[in-house]
């Protein structure tokens, strides 16, 4: 059970009140040291609680020592209640899912200003700032480090596509890419899909966003290193470290699941849980390696 100092803290950007939870660590709070700083933005209808909940993240932090926020996105109606498939939170992602069907709500915006806040209420080392998000915050997450690429050392979308394909990214970014086989919400192979909201989207195949930031990274997308190893494969670009880092990893037996955390979703709806990869130790040991 984590035991540091939790908070709600509220800004206004665009005319809007926003919110997000800071987690420290006792041991950063103390330490009185800059530390790293993990943002972890949940998917379609989280919060975040649920993100908390669904990645255990508070936990790695104290393990491991660095400050994790959770930015809570906006819903579709602001003034209805929050409800998973009729007024659901989730993150202005771009064109290209049912997300967009949404009032136009600056999130770029938002998740810069609050990066700019959190390094001067938490003391974080700003050349250690990393992104990671599930489903519909890993679309966004794609989406802030094509946007502001010069404030990260590293993201881990998981579980969520790049949609912005005609873009250029101003400075490598390295990426580690999280994504289950046995994904209903979004099919490992692509194609059509009918979701529980009532939508019906074409989905693209996986391992195509991983491609695509291979090349915004300079790499051609048809040489990348393959491994294997007994329910995982491995695509690989670039030397660990390198600025221009990609690493694609692909958890044969998992669903549309943080990999090793927690289901809140029935498995009729987002398929099986996975304990083969630890989602977090994989992430937070790519993250320790880039530093801008």
């Amino acid at each position: 059970m984590s035991e540091g100092r939790q908070e709600v803290i509220y800004l206004e950007v665009d005319g809007l009140r926003r919110r997000y939870v800071l987690y420290r660590p006792h041991a950063v709070v103390t330490s009185g040291q800059l530390a790293p700083l993990v943002i972890m933005l949940d998917g379609r209808g989280g919060t975040p609680w649920t993100a908390m909940k669904i990645t255990r993240w508070n936990d790695t932090a104290d393990r491991h020592g660095f400050v994790v926020v959770y930015p809570e996105a906006t819903r579709v109606d602001p003034k209805g209640p929050l409800h998973f498939l009729t007024n659901p939170q989730m993150w202005n992602a771009g064109a290209g899912g049912s997300d967009t069907e949404r009032p136009e709500v600056d999130d770029l915006t938002f998740l810069r200003s609050m990066v700019d806040h959190v390094v001067l209420h938490a003391r974080i080392d700003r050349t250690r700032i990393y992104l990671t998000g599930f489903s519909n915050g890993a679309a966004m997450t794609y989406r802030f480090a094509l946007a502001f690429p010069e404030t990260l050392a590293a993201i881990a979308p998981v579980a969520g596509h790049l949609r912005q394909h005609d873009q250029v990214l101003a400075a490598p970014v390295p990426m580690l890419a999280l994504f289950g086989r046995l994904d209903p919400l979004s099919p490992y192979e692509g194609g059509p899909v009918d979701l529980p909201w009532g939508v019906r989207e074409v989905r693209p195949p996986a391992p195509a966003s991983v491609h695509a930031w291979a090349a915004l990274n300079g790499h051609d997308p048809a040489e990348g290193r393959i491994t294997t190893e007994p329910g995982l494969s491995r695509l690989a670009y670039g030397e660990p470290g390198a600025r221009d880092e990609v690493v694609f990893i692909t958890i044969d037996d998992l669903g549309h699941v943080w990999p090793g955390g927690h289901r809140l979703l029935p498995e009729p709806l987002v398929g099986p849980t996975s304990d083969r990869l630890d989602a977090n130790a994989a992430i937070w040991t790519f993250f320790q390696r880039h530093q801008r």
